[in-house]
């Protein structure tokens, strides 16, 4: 027998258990690059491009939930989640947000000036990066608490954080935007809140939930859009409330019955009479931006699943059921069917 053999030791049980979390996602990491659902099949329902004048409205889509909504003088998003670290390193590691990534995405986006950055909830695929980029483009920090704290630990100063809790409504001349409290879809991971301020990096167990918002914002023409980022609903929630754009969160819809599919549309869609639905929240949000954008692994989130769900749905109801290409500007007035 060697001396290697000799010098050899069985490791603690500790790090056996974190060999065999290590070995277990490579293997996974492996299967699912070799079985990425792809968004060819859907690529129809795309949005072409808008060649725009300054004053037209339009959206710009960055994967999960950031989108980007400028009149060509106020511009306005949500979430701002550019880091996108990959898989291994959410599980095993400490995330912080990725300066160069993050500023990658500002220079596509041409350096926008920001009156407001609005996250849906604390979680880290959505406010890991909100306090860089409110600091980045001068924006105003809106969510929950928990969201709050993560600004705070991040260093952005107290004056450029507004809690939802204590202002429902908030304008951005010229848009009014109204936060409305919502539920995460289910199953969630990471619940309870953030009850001090968060200094990255940390795990992304300690991104925790701390209350979930969609927001409908009205510009002075009329045009009404609603973010609704989580799939989930509460009953009645919308019956006051019309939208003529939804943007429509589908994370882990595909994973639920059909029937939740369907009190999802009526509670969301159908009671807000949108004629443009945009499904969001369905990429990969593992890979990084510069990769494009691809469903998540059907294992994790069945995306074709969840799209097959909507599309008869849609197709009853005469609402159009597109897609946002990446970081490039859509006319929102003008992809809306005629009435």
């Amino acid at each position: 027998m060697g001396h290697s053999m000799l010098a050899y030791k069985t490791p603690p049980g500790g790090a056996r258990r974190l060999i065999a979390i290590v070995m277990f996602l490579a293997v996974i990491g492996g299967v699912a690059a070799c079985s990425t659902p792809s968004l060819e099949p859907f690529s129809a329902l795309v949005l072409p491009p808008s060649a725009l004048p300054s004053d037209r409205l339009i959206a710009r889509f960055m994967g999960v939930s950031t989108l980007m909504l400028s009149d060509g003088h106020t511009s306005i998003m949500t979430d701002g989640f550019f880091s996108r670290p990959g898989l291994l390193r959410v599980a095993l590691g400490r995330i912080g947000p990725d300066c160069a990534r993050i500023d990658t995405a500002l220079r596509t986006l041409g350096y926008p000036t920001l009156a407001a950055v609005m996250v849906a909830h604390a979680h880290y695929d959505h406010a890991l990066d909100s306090a860089v980029v409110a600091s980045r483009t001068g924006a105003v920090l809106i969510g929950s608490a928990s969201v709050a704290n993560i600004g705070l630990g991040a260093g952005l100063a107290p004056g450029r954080i507004k809690t939802v809790e204590t202002q429902q409504t908030f304008e951005f001349d010229p848009f009014k935007v109204q936060a409305f409290p919502s539920p995460h879809s289910l199953d969630a991971k990471f619940p309870g809140i953030i009850d001090a301020p968060l200094n990255p990096p940390a795990r992304a167990s300690a991104y925790k939930e701390g209350g979930n918002y969609s927001y409908l914002i009205e510009q002075h023409d009329g045009l009404r859009i609603l973010i609704h980022p989580s799939a989930n609903f509460t009953k009645g929630q919308f019956n006051n409330v019309k939208a003529d754009v939804v943007f429509l969160g589908i994370g882990m819809l595909g994973k639920q019955d059909l029937q939740f599919a369907r009190d999802y549309w009526h509670e969301v869609v159908q009671v807000t009479g949108a004629r443009l639905v945009i499904p969001i929240h369905w990429d990969d949000f593992f890979e990084p931006l510069d990769k494009g954008l691809h469903p998540m692994p059907a294992w994790m989130d069945p995306f074709e699943v969840a799209m097959q769900r909507l599309m008869p749905m849609a197709l009853a109801d005469g609402v159009a059921l597109r897609l946002m290409p990446l970081y490039q500007a859509v006319d929102l007035r003008a992809a809306l069917p005629a009435p």
